[in-house]
């Protein structure tokens, strides 16, 4: 009887693993699609904090009384909806009864707490008082937007712009304005990285002299354009939103559809990831630092074992937070934004020097070992070899 044990064969646990993951994911989902919704209530208060009674007059449209008798109507209550840079944002707008915001609260929101904080502090939301349901609320015209904020700033006006004209529509009878059309938004950021994406495409599938040089023009482009100018690095929360149904209007945001099925397809075709490879933004900043300490190493053994573990069971939790909260944002501990905005919380600023440092003496440790993108990659990777596996023994 032959008693050495079976070598445990890592690709058949990776499958495992990666099964039980999807199947926690889809669990998640379903949970937080089926969580209770928050009752409205306190947010009609908090938009109309005089009003005695409010009196449901659609599914999201309330009339506000003084007191409790309704002889007093002093406005009302609509609740709308615009996609932010996490998801849907959801506001209670009260309106006169000539049609002009007369307060406003925040239901509920999916964005990254810092960058909404910001919005918050600046005023945005007390500089529509008054406006009326005619006007654009349009960003740069009549409405300032927050810096580092446009999405979020956008989905505010616009959940105060149709809220407005609902009430002013259904319930004042005023001829309200045409909602604008979305026109195409083409600019310098979509136009870099179609660019990147066809520089990695060009060295990878040809023989090309200059190879090292190009490696590090991406890299440079990387950080100075999409990290420092545009700040719009993939994150986890493009990934909770796609995961969650949250696609914003391709028109308005055709960088992000850019962005994800770009990196798809280069899985698809050639199993590579050229984003994180050749023009992550904190990436590059890693290399960038490894230069000053010279230093190529990488964990090895059972330590790079672990901590390749501990990121992908990190990874998976903030997926799962995030998708039973319904809330792209809610676990977010990546620190792009404390790096390229200096926007963030002292976990994330403590977290980013952390990281800096330690790129002195190890190669992309944020990459290699807490970047919850990688788990993510690797999963698109695995389940990409694993069907191609399949379809060669089927033919």
């Amino acid at each position: 009887m032959n008693s050495a044990r079976k070598k445990r064969n890592p690709k058949r646990t990776d499958r495992f693993f990666a099964v039980l993951a999807l199947i926690v994911i889809v669990l998640s989902w379903f949970i937080g699609r089926f969580r209770a919704e928050a009752d409205l209530v306190p947010f009609l208060k908090e938009a109309l904090p005089k009003a005695g009674h409010f009196e449901a007059v659609s599914g999201d449209t309330y009339k506000a009384w003084l007191g409790p008798d309704k002889s007093h109507l002093i406005g009302y209550v609509a609740v709308d909806s615009s996609h932010g840079y996490g998801g849907n944002l959801t506001m209670a707008v009260a309106v006169s009864e000539e049609g002009k915001i007369i307060g406003q609260a925040v239901v509920k929101h999916r964005e990254t707490t810092a960058f909404f904080n910001r919005v918050l502090r600046s005023g945005l939301i007390e500089s529509m008082a008054g406006k009326s349901y005619e006007e654009s609320f349009e960003l740069g015209k009549d409405v300032d937007a927050v810096t580092g904020a446009t999405y979020s700033s956008r989905a505010l006006t616009e959940a105060a712009r149709k809220a407005s004209r609902k009430v002013a529509a259904k319930n004042l009878g005023y001829p309200v304005p045409p909602e604008p059309v979305s026109k195409i938004r083409w600019g310098i950021a979509e136009t870099v990285l179609v660019g990147l994406f066809f520089l990695g495409w060009i060295v990878r599938f040809h023989r090309f002299k200059f190879k090292k040089a190009v490696c590090w023009l991406s890299m440079l482009t990387g950080i100075f354009v999409i990290g420092f100018i545009f700040n719009k690095p993939l994150t986890l929360v493009l990934i909770n939103k796609a995961l969650l149904g949250f696609w914003p209007d391709w028109r308005l945001d055709l960088y992000w559809y850019i962005l994800l099925f770009g990196i798809l397809f280069f899985f698809v075709v050639d199993n590579k990831n050229p984003y994180c490879e050749w023009f992550c933004p904190f990436g590059s900043t890693q290399e960038c630092v490894a230069l000053i300490g010279g230093t190529k190493k990488k964990f090895s053994g059972k330590i790079r074992i672990l901590l390749r573990w501990f990121q992908r069971i990190l990874a998976l939790g903030a997926i799962v937070f995030a998708l039973v909260y319904r809330n792209p944002s809610v676990s977010s501990y990546e620190v792009f934004g404390a790096f390229f905005r200096l926007i963030g919380t002292n976990f994330h600023f403590v977290l980013l020097g952390i990281v800096l440092i330690a790129s002195l003496f190890l190669f992309r440790p944020w990459c290699h070992y807490l970047c919850p993108l990688r788990p993510v990659t690797d999963f698109i990777r695995l389940i990409r070899n694993w069907i191609r596996e399949i379809w060669l023994k089927l033919r």
